[in-house]
């Protein structure tokens, strides 16, 4: 196995932890999973929510990792999903995932993917939400003037299909502009193809067969 298919394998069993997770949010939000206190199942949902983002950054790292690691001899290490984000967009400006609309079949079967328009997590709301899943997750000083109101921004469920939205089918850029495809159906293994951007821009082409 070469070290780009590996990193490839690394990102797809990323991709299936994230669909994992998300599927125990929304078993806790159907009440198919429940700690039987809602505060209780409220602190269940957003730590989910912030494994969930940091397994998006390790996947970001996975699939960047020979430039990263060129940066950052001790990436391994890494774990802050904020700062390693930082660092990413550093090295390669178009790291965060690309939502990417079904494949649209062109002549000589060439498969076309355009970019999303809306409905997905943007980049300030994956920092926006793992901030907010912070600030649940951490018991507040009794003694502190804070305001205690936490304000999520969305709903749980309408953050639930932000992310689905997002990574159902995306395309990852690579450091040296090569693209992943990346398609993650509701069970079974998530496909990854190789692709090649378009000339004008984000939208990907690819003519290959999933990995």
């Amino acid at each position: 196995m070469t070290n780009r298919t590996a990193d490839i394998q690394i990102y797809c069993n990323y991709m299936e932890e994230v669909r994992t997770r998300i599927a125990v949010v929304q078993a806790v939000l159907d009440g198919g999973i429940t700690t039987g206190i809602e505060g209780c199942n409220n602190e269940l949902i957003f730590l989910q929510l912030r494994k969930t983002l940091e397994v998006i950054a390790f996947a970001s790292l996975s699939a960047n990792k020979d430039k990263y690691s060129q940066a950052h001899a001790n990436f391994a290490q890494h774990w802050k999903p904020a700062k390693m984000l930082d660092t990413l967009e550093k090295i390669n400006s178009n790291f965060y995932p690309l939502a990417l609309e079904p494949f649209e079949v062109k002549s000589a079967g060439v498969k076309h993917f355009p970019p999303a328009t809306d409905g997905f997590m943007t980049k300030n709301e994956f920092i926006s939400l793992y901030n907010t899943c912070s600030d649940v997750l951490h018991k507040q000083n009794p003694y502190s003037e804070r305001d205690s109101t936490i304000f999520t921004g969305y709903s749980v469920q309408v953050w639930v299909h932000r992310i689905r939205r997002l990574l159902a089918c995306h395309s990852v850029e690579l450091a040296n502009r090569d693209l992943w495809v990346v398609i993650i159906p509701n069970s079974g293994s998530v496909q990854v193809v190789h692709a090649s951007p378009s000339e004008s821009g984000p939208p990907a082409e690819s003519s290959s067969e999933p990995l």
